[in-house]
């Protein structure tokens, strides 16, 4: 067994987290636009495009070399080729990615590398020197950091729907004074309550596939529809997808998008504490 061979899976694991890393830091760099007017917030953006790049070439460069080790068996085996097509598809946006100055591409076309990387990390006759539940580990550490990260999203618009409302009821009372004036103005909280929660959705939607990919690769008698947990969670992301929708397509804004957001987020609280999560139907 060649070095390489012998050190595929590592290299596939380094190249999963660097996929990872990569469509954090270009999810935040969309997060803070380049036309922001602090400063800080224009550096941000110009790093996180940087970095994620570097995080991008770097996850490449692991997978490649994960692919010369797997040699002609991913060919044999569908979550191969599938692994296959996401590093084909990092390194087309390496070489014309920059060429066409769409930096935000890169945030588009991240999870679906990631996804595609982690998918080939199923079949254990591709990975034939690493241990089989070794196999199963990173599903679910990117299953849980994007659950988490959507949550922690998600939080962040419903504080910034909290100062929203709270600055609009001192403002009608002419009662905006002191300390209150620091609050940022109604159009910049409702701004900072859309871009949280259309990555917030973006990360539970992303998490969400993750784990259903799982469940239906290992446990393919898990009765999704029967689970509390996943139910609400559903009813979250619906929540929270229509304030989207009534933002894009109706152009609603202020009070009453944002009552939507505080719906969505009293309806987190309920599945992430309240609901217990039954995997009813599976054979152990």
């Amino acid at each position: 067994m060649s070095v390489l061979q012998y050190y595929e899976n590592p290299l596939m694991v380094g190249a999963v987290a660097c996929y990872f890393a990569t469509m954090l830091l270009l999810w935040s760099q969309l997060f803070f636009h380049a036309d922001d007017i602090s400063e800080n917030m224009e550096r941000w953006h110009r790093g996180a495009c940087s970095w994620g790049e570097r995080a991008l070439f770097a996850g490449a460069l692991l997978h490649g070399l994960a692919l010369v080790g797997q040699g002609s068996a991913l060919f044999s085996a569908r979550v191969g080729v599938a692994g296959l097509f996401g590093w084909i598809l990092a390194t087309l946006y390496l070489a014309i990615g920059r060429r066409l100055e769409r930096a935000s591409l890169g945030a588009f076309i991240a999870p679906v590398v990631l996804v595609a990387a982690l998918y080939s990390l199923f079949d254990p006759s591709l990975h034939r020197a690493a241990r089989a539940d070794s196999l199963e580990k990173p599903w679910l550490v990117i299953h849980v950091a994007l659950i988490i990260f959507s949550y922690s999203m998600l939080s962040l618009a419903f504080a910034a729907s909290l100062v929203y409302f709270l600055q609009e009821r001192l403002l009608k009372r002419k009662r905006l004074a002191g300390l209150w004036q620091r609050l940022p103005p109604l159009g910049v909280a409702d701004e900072w309550t859309y871009r949280a929660t259309a990555f917030g959705l973006a990360a539970l939607t992303l998490g969400m596939i993750v784990g259903l990919i799982w469940q239906a690769r290992h446990q393919p008698a898990y009765a999704m529809m029967s689970d509390p947990k996943v139910l609400l969670t559903m009813a979250t992301w619906t929540t929270f997808a229509l304030y989207l929708a009534s933002r894009w397509w109706l152009g609603w804004r202020g009070r009453r998008t944002n009552m939507v957001v505080i719906y969505g987020f009293v309806l987190l609280l309920i599945s992430f504490f309240g609901a217990p999560h039954v995997l009813s139907g599976i054979t152990r």
